[in-house]
């Protein structure tokens, strides 16, 4: 019994980690396990290892390193330092993203401590006070709905798209394009924010995730209309900024937060030609979300992706609980360079 388990586990690994991956928001189910903390799936580790030792079946904990390494690295996101390459002598692009939660304290302060070239703020309620903030260091300033982008360079142009219909109702695309002068050169700027699956998952759990379970209404699906239909409208939001950022005839960078956590299939499928800065030289796990005085955050939903243009030699995840998201932050060179 206790070798199959041992055998076992690891492979019900890589299966979750397939389930997730390639299935993920096209089932509810799946879609949900997305969002939960990842930490959990090693729950059983501790016990088989120490059944495996107890009962002197020495050989087999190789099945429970494999399945500490599946953890930590596949379905964890966990990434090795020391990856990043600059070029000597280049220009460096800093860009700052983060979703501020409609806070305005501390935040400025989150800003100024990494002082980015490029600021990129979602979810703000009322832009006045932060823009007043930046605007001695940051000239170029342009606000659209629940999004600013300050800038150090020239904004040469910015664009709100169309709404996008949805079940016959129109809907925000939840993105803006604004192109920048930068000493990189010209670079295409999308700050998104597709639709939170919140409301969804608080559905899910109905009057509870015990009396949810016990009655067996959550594997029923009964409260999952919500969650399906947010997600739907999400993959649409995803495609249309996708799309429109495909159309750009020079770099691209697309930051935000993307409410698409490691595995998503919505995720890979629109958005894996980009470069994403913390696969690319991150270190640790890079969870952005959620944050507050009480939990540290188990998930990385806030990011910034680049086109073949460009390079990132930095990644950094912020620290202020300010809002309940990190701020996330990238150093950018052109591809061009050559690198140390």
């Amino acid at each position: 019994m206790c070798t199959a388990l041992a055998v076992l586990y690891p492979a019900c690994l890589l299966g979750a980690i397939l389930a997730l991956r390639l299935i993920g928001e096209k089932w509810w189910v799946t879609g949900a396990a997305l969002y939960l903390p990842r930490v959990g799936f090693a729950a059983p580790l501790p016990f088989i290892a120490v059944a495996l030792a107890a009962l002197r079946l020495y050989g087999l904990l190789w099945t429970q390193l494999a399945a500490t390494l599946i953890i930590l690295f596949p379905l964890m996101g966990l990434a090795p330092p020391g990856r990043a390459q600059r070029a000597r002598g280049a220009p460096v692009l800093r860009v700052l993203s983060y979703n501020i939660n409609s806070s305005v304290d501390g935040i400025v302060e989150e800003i100024d401590r990494y002082s980015p070239d490029i600021v990129i703020l979602e979810e703000m309620s009322s832009h006045e006070p932060i823009e007043l903030s930046l605007r001695p260091h940051y000239p170029a300033v342009v606000v659209s709905g629940q999004f600013l982008v300050a800038s150090r360079f020239p904004i040469v142009s910015s664009h709100d798209p169309e709404r996008v219909t949805y079940h016959r109702h129109a809907r925000s695309p939840r993105f803006i394009q604004t192109v920048i002068e930068t000493p990189l050169g010209r670079i295409a700027f999308y700050a998104v924010h597709p639709l939170s699956p919140r409301e969804g998952l608080q559905d899910l759990r109905g009057a509870g995730l015990r009396h949810e379970l016990l009655s067996g209404r959550l594997f029923a699906g009964i409260n999952a209309t919500k969650f399906r239909d947010d997600t739907e409208l999400r993959e649409l939001q995803v495609k249309e900024f996708a799309e429109a950022a495909a159309r750009e005839p020079g770099p691209t960078v697309i930051a935000g937060d993307t409410n698409l956590p490691d595995l998503s299939y919505i995720l890979n499928r629109y958005l894996s030609v980009y470069q994403d800065g913390f696969a690319k030289v991150g270190a640790g796990f890079g969870y952005t979300f959620p944050t507050d005085h009480r939990r540290s955050p188990w998930m990385r939903i806030d990011r910034i992706f680049a086109s073949k243009e460009l390079s990132f030699v930095r990644f950094d995840v912020g620290h202020s609980i300010a809002s309940d998201h990190l701020c996330v932050i990238a150093d950018l060179q052109r591809n061009d360079q050559g690198r140390e």
